[in-house]
């Protein structure tokens, strides 16, 4: 039996363990962000607060270089936006509003510390402006290692802070010293370069949001409008989608929608390559899962598969099926920080593997039908030219040499 200290409410014999800040800071700064998924953590909660529009921009100036976020959204007073800066202000567990894209209450800071050594947010509510920081290399320096959180702009980053001032209202959040981003021997092509990247990434995570439907978003890119990007080529007249099938699950509602894309040969040689993706055909087939029509995970077989889990095959390629599950269903699907992971819960897995099941053969007929021998009246007879093999994890090909 453990005894409590009726002054405390804390067992006898307990001690407080604070981390040190600048360790566990510079820890966080490893969990794996990339550029591209650190900006969207960003943008949900620019999206969290209502904005109707974010801007992002990269501005190239070597060591100087910075990276700001600004969007219209609702803005936060001084409490608000004090509780947005602290780690670990909001526990997991508490419900959220059934719109809410956050979770843990960490992404503002880990995806901004996994790119930049100094955070700064300023945001216009009821026309009050509020500006806080967190600076790493102050916390790296400080005599009692405590989690200094800076008040207003760095010195000389003042006028950085004008967007925000000109508009009025909304929130910007600003990374300077870009380490994980500007390092030793980068130049501007390689700024330019990444920006094409997070290009890609934000127009196919977000595209639901961009692409028109309430409430619509318009996402701009050192001033360039975002397009989004549709994983399904929904418009398409030689696309196959599925009804969509809506299951109950512990944790909410899920819904599923099934797609197999047009066979190459019914796509322009720019429909064709747009259709690949950011990462190719292969790597895109899959499950697409959303969470308030937000991507999590783009491509995925999400461990399903009979006797073995499925890999990403050629003849797959095709197979892409859209699944929503609700935010009150996130430890149910082990959603991760970075909200780059998701995995089925039992109770669903049955169902969505004879899914994609019917899928993945479906798309496998799509692709392979071109490679059958068609008669030509009048005309010797076609041989084929490769073989197609069953094996158990599905069909491979190969060229015939006889």
């Amino acid at each position: 039996m453990v005894a409590f200290s009726s002054s405390a409410g804390l067992p006898f014999g307990s001690r407080s363990a604070p981390p040190r800040a600048s360790a566990m800071i510079e820890a966080l700064r490893g969990l794996g962000y990339s550029t591209a998924t650190a900006l969207a953590d960003i943008i949900d909660n620019s999206i969290s607060a209502g904005a109707a529009s974010v801007a992002l921009d990269f501005a190239w100036g070597g060591e100087v270089s910075h990276v700001s976020i600004l969007d219209d959204g609702c803005g936060m007073d001084e409490h608000a936006l004090d509780k947005a800066m602290r780690l670990g202000e909001r526990s997991p567990l508490d419900a959220r509003t059934a719109d809410d894209l956050g979770r843990f209450g960490l992404g503002l800071k880990t995806a901004s510390f996994s790119q930049c050594r100094r955070l700064t947010v300023a945001s216009i509510c009821a026309g009050r402006m509020n500006c806080l920081r967190w600076d790493l290399d102050v916390l790296a320096s400080s005599p009692d290692d405590g989690w200094h959180l800076l008040e207003g702009p760095a010195a000389g980053s003042e006028h950085l802070l004008g967007p925000l001032i000109a508009a009025g209202r909304g929130t910007l959040v600003l990374w300077e010293r870009l380490d994980r981003i500007v390092t030793p021997g980068s130049t501007e092509q390689d700024l330019l370069d990444l920006i094409d990247v997070v290009e890609r990434h934000l127009a196919m995570v977000f595209h639901r949001h961009l692409d028109g439907g309430p409430p619509g978003l318009l996402l701009s890119l050192n001033g360039r409008l975002v397009a989004p990007w549709d994983p399904f080529l929904r418009e398409h007249p030689a696309t196959w989608s599925s009804p969509v099938q809506r299951i109950r699950s512990a944790g909410g509602l899920v819904e599923v929608q099934c797609h197999v894309l047009p066979h190459k040969d019914h796509l322009t040689g720019q429909q064709e390559q747009s259709a690949a993706g950011p990462h190719g055909w292969t790597a895109q087939q899959g499950f697409y899962v959303y969470r308030n029509r937000r991507l999590l995970l783009a491509g995925s077989w999400l461990g399903l598969g009979q006797g073995r889990s499925w890999t990403k095959e050629e003849a797959h390629r095709l197979a892409r099926l859209r699944l929503d599950i609700p935010n009150s269903a996130d430890a149910d699907w082990k959603i991760d920080i970075r909200k780059s992971t998701a995995s089925p819960p039992v109770g669903l897995r049955a169902h969505l593997t004879r899914l994609a099941e019917e899928t993945r053969a479906r798309a496998r007929r799509v692709f392979a039908h071109r490679g059958q021998p068609v008669a030509v009246g009048g005309s010797r007879p076609v041989t084929q030219a490769w073989q197609a093999e069953h094996t158990t994890g599905g069909m491979r090909y190969r060229i015939d040499h006889q």
